[in-house]
């Protein structure tokens, strides 16, 4: 049983290690639905421009295709959600990312997961959940104690004046059900 544990989290890290190489030849053809939360905060300052560049051109252009379904969240003083619906019109959603305000000393990472983490529990598809913050943050996601459980399963990945954050929702329960299936086999 701990086996299986162990074998999807290292699938789960392969995952999100590779997933630009994954993702770069886009061969996918099934649908998949993407969480977005950006941290509207001042932390956000020196890498606003990169990070914005970021998710315009390597996730919107070319990770995801026009039947995905997309939510977008700002961190700020509480989580906003300022965009959801599919990726028909890439330019619109490209458009809503570029025009987010940043402003204001905190960001409510734990609101805006835990609203990603709720839509992300009523979808059957595949789902990915990107955290875009400053890496000049006073209270780094990863470090918040009550985001503890929210992250267990994610990965960050460090740029200059930001950082990206994959993060896997509820892995416990879906290597259990795998576990538990794969015991029932036997």
């Amino acid at each position: 049983m701990f086996g299986n544990k162990l074998r999807i989290l290292g699938l789960f890290c392969l995952l999100t290690v590779y997933a630009s190489s994954i993702w770069g030849a886009n061969d996918r053809t099934i649908p998949i639905d993407v969480y977005i939360i950006v941290d509207s905060s001042s932390a956000m300052e020196k890498g606003r421009e990169e990070a914005t560049n970021w998710l315009c051109s390597t996730v919107i252009d070319g990770m995801l295709l026009q039947e995905d379904r997309i939510w977008i969240w700002t961190a700020g003083s509480g989580p906003e959600l300022i965009y959801s619906g599919t990726l028909e019109n890439k330019e619109a959603v490209k458009s809503t990312i570029r025009g987010i305000r940043y402003q204001g000393n905190a960001a409510d990472y734990r609101g805006a997961l835990q609203e990603a983490k709720t839509q992300a529990g009523k979808s059957s598809r595949t789902s990915y959940t990107l955290l875009i913050s400053g890496s000049g943050a006073k209270d780094p996601p990863s470090r918040e104690a009550e985001s503890a459980g929210l992250l267990r399963y994610s990965r960050v990945e460090s740029f200059s004046g930001w950082r990206v954050l994959t993060i896997g929702f509820d892995l416990d329960t879906k290597v259990n059900r795998s576990s538990a299936s794969n015991n029932n086999r036997r």
